[in-house]
C-alpha cells in the first residue's frame, strides 16, 4: 500500500515537473515574441519623423508588454499634439477677424490687444508643456505610474527598464529635441505674426483719419496708407 502511495506521489511530482517545464517554455516563447514586437515598434518610432508622420497608436503587443508600448506611444503622441495645437493657433490668426468692423468700431481697438495677448500666452503654455514633457523625470514618471498585472516579484522593474531603454536612449532624446525645436519654431513663427498684427494696429491708430469702416470693411481715403496697410497684410501671410 505504501509502495502504491510512493509511486502515485512520484507520478504526481513528475507530472508537476513536466507541467512546470511546459509552462516555462511557453512563457519564455511568449516573452521572446512580445519583446521582439515591442522592439520592432520602438525602432519604428525612433526612426520615423514624429512631427510630420502619423504615430501608429495601434498596440501590437500583449499583457504587460502592451502597457510599455502604450505608454511609449501615448507619451510621444502627447508631445506631438502640443505641436499640432501650436500650429492650429498659427492658422487661426485671421486679419479680417481681428480687425473686423466690430473690433475697430469708432477707431477703437479694445479687443485687439487682448486677442494678441491671448495668442501669446497660449503659445507660451504650449512650449512650457513641451519642455516639461521631454524632461527625464517626466518621462520616467509616466512608466512608474503604470499599473502592471505581473505577480512576479521584481518583474515590474523589468518592464520599466524596457521603457527607459527606449525613451531615455540617445536616439530618442534626439527625436524629442527635434520635437521641442519644432514646437519652439512654431511659437517663433506665431510671435512674428503677432508682431505684424501689432504693427497693423499701430498703423491704423496713427492714420485713423485716412480710413473708415464701410460695409464691415476698412476703406482707405489715402492710397499710400492703404498700400502700407496691405504690405503689412502680405508680410503677415508670407
Amino acid at each position: 500500500m505504501e509502495n502504491k502511495k510512493t509511486i502515485v506521489g512520484m507520478i504526481i511530482i513528475i507530472i508537476l515537473i513536466i507541467v512546470l517545464i511546459v509552462v516555462t517554455i511557453l512563457y519564455n516563447n511568449f516573452s521572446e515574441t512580445q519583446l521582439n514586437l515591442l522592439t520592432e515598434e520602438s525602432n519604428k518610432l525612433i526612426q520615423q519623423d514624429l512631427i510630420n508622420e502619423e504615430i501608429d497608436e495601434e498596440i501590437k503587443t500583449q499583457k504587460d508588454y502592451a502597457i510599455v508600448e502604450k505608454t511609449i506611444k501615448e507619451y510621444l503622441s502627447n508631445i506631438k499634439n502640443i505641436y499640432v495645437e501650436m500650429e492650429k493657433l498659427n492658422s487661426q490668426i485671421n486679419v479680417d477677424e481681428i480687425f473686423s468692423a466690430q473690433n475697430v468700431e469708432e477707431h477703437q481697438f479694445n479687443n485687439v490687444d487682448p486677442l494678441i495677448n491671448e495668442y501669446r500666452e497660449k503659445s507660451k503654455e504650449y512650449l512650457e508643456q513641451c519642455k516639461n514633457l521631454i524632461g527625464e523625470d517626466k518621462i520616467k514618471e509616466a512608466i512608474n505610474s503604470a499599473q502592471f498585472s505581473t505577480p512576479i516579484p521584481n518583474r515590474k522593474e523589468y518592464y520599466i527598464n524596457l521603457y527607459n531603454t527606449v525613451m531615455l536612449s540617445d536616439t530618442m532624446k534626439s527625436q524629442l529635441t527635434k520635437m521641442e525645436e519644432s514646437v519652439e519654431g512654431s511659437k517663433d513663427n506665431l510671435y512674428d505674426k503677432l508682431s505684424v498684427l501689432s504693427k497693423i494696429k499701430t498703423h491704423l491708430e496713427e492714420n485713423s483719419r485716412y480710413w473708415n469702416v464701410k460695409d464691415d470693411k476698412i476703406v482707405f481715403t489715402n492710397a499710400n496708407i492703404m498700400v502700407e496697410y496691405y504690405d503689412l497684410i502680405n508680410e503677415l501671410n508670407s
